[in-house]
């Protein structure tokens, strides 16, 4: 039967290419990095960000993960009880806490950002230098219009 014209590729579909990559990348840090650690994708995420930028509130972290901040919170606590971070006392705002890595969750991130760096030259591979550049210059530019579609201010 013939597709109808009111159809979407979802070969050529932007947002459908973009989502088939990214479960591609989750499912093989699934079977990789995180699989190892027993973690799963969000606090993955989690870790690396706290890696990266260090202590920070529950809300920093779910607006840098993109996900929603009960989610978040929760995700937090179980790596809080596996004990691979710490929450802290917010000296500016009493009634704000602060996460971050601790001396294991130092170790783990330090396996998870070699994994994924690993994982990035295989992924880009057979891209010329130029294209990757490129490319990362489109996807940013992604992004912030998904941030102003967003905020509605587009």
């Amino acid at each position: 039967m013939p597709k109808a014209s009111n159809n979407l590729d979802l070969d050529t579909h932007l947002p459908a290419l973009i989502q088939t990559l990214g479960n591609k990348i989750s499912l093989h840090a699934l079977r990789g990095g995180a699989g190892s650690h027993s973690l799963d994708l969000r606090e993955w995420r989690i870790i690396l960000i706290l890696g990266a930028e260090g202590r920070s509130t529950i809300n920093e972290v779910a607006d840098r993960v993109a996900m929603d901040r009960g989610g978040t919170s929760r995700s937090i606590s179980r790596l809080e009880q596996r004990g691979l971070i710490e929450r802290f006392d917010d000296s500016k705002d009493r009634r704000r806490s602060l996460v971050d890595l601790n001396t294991t969750g130092v170790s783990i991130h330090k396996d998870l950002v070699q994994f994924s760096k690993d994982r990035e030259k295989l992924i880009l591979k057979n891209v010329a230098l130029t294209d990757q550049k490129l490319l990362n210059e489109l996807l940013h530019k992604l992004i912030d219009n998904l941030d102003q579609l967003l905020d509605g201010s587009i």
